[in-house]
């Protein structure tokens, strides 16, 4: 910013660019995995300079992350005070269609502390959070949700790292678990 006008100086940021951007990272790594995409494939895919992506994120994991979460915000809409069957049904389903994306970060996190400590806080946690708000709307004891969170995120990322179906059966399951409390 210039002190004397208050105006910012250079280009602009083009929420088109930004979009254009976010798409192209979540294509890619759905199509291609996450170890194998570059921010020179995501740039060219966008139609952008990889200087426009650094300008807005320090590195891919970053923009994968922020990608996914656009992605979700999208298409899944998740209130921890519908039933825990829709709200599981919700869950389910978005991990699903992300399921590439979910895979791939997951497997490179494996190797990269710094990413795993991203999609912990980013992705894990407030999923994490958000059950144990719909638990304790459903009723359940307070002393059996942080138990019954790890059982059913337990479950649910073991399914969808085997690419098993994450179904209505597989809710009905996690659903009387959580009413055995």
């Amino acid at each position: 910013m210039d002190d004397t006008d208050g105006k910012a100086r250079g280009r602009p940021r083009s929420d088109t660019a930004r979009r254009a951007i976010l798409d192209a990272a979540y294509d890619l790594v759905v199509t291609h995995g996450y170890a194998d995409v570059t921010m020179d494939a995501i740039a060219a895919q966008a139609g952008t300079g990889k200087q426009t992506i650094y300008r807005w994120w320090p590195g891919k994991a970053d923009l994968v992350l922020d990608a996914l979460e656009d992605w979700a915000e999208g298409r899944i809409t998740i209130t921890e005070t519908e039933s825990l069957p829709a709200f599981l049904t919700e869950v389910c389903e978005g991990a699903t269609r992300a399921g590439p994306v979910l895979r791939s970060l997951m497997a490179q996190a494996q190797f990269d502390t710094a990413l795993r400590d991203k999609v912990k806080a980013r992705l894990i946690e407030p999923r994490r959070d958000a059950l144990r708000r719909c638990l304790a709307h459903a009723g359940v004891e307070a002393r059996h949700r942080d138990g019954l969170v790890f059982a059913i995120y337990g479950a649910l990322w073991y399914r969808l790292l085997m690419d098993e179906p994450l179904d209505a059966p597989f809710v009905r399951q996690m659903t009387a678990l959580a009413r055995r409390g």
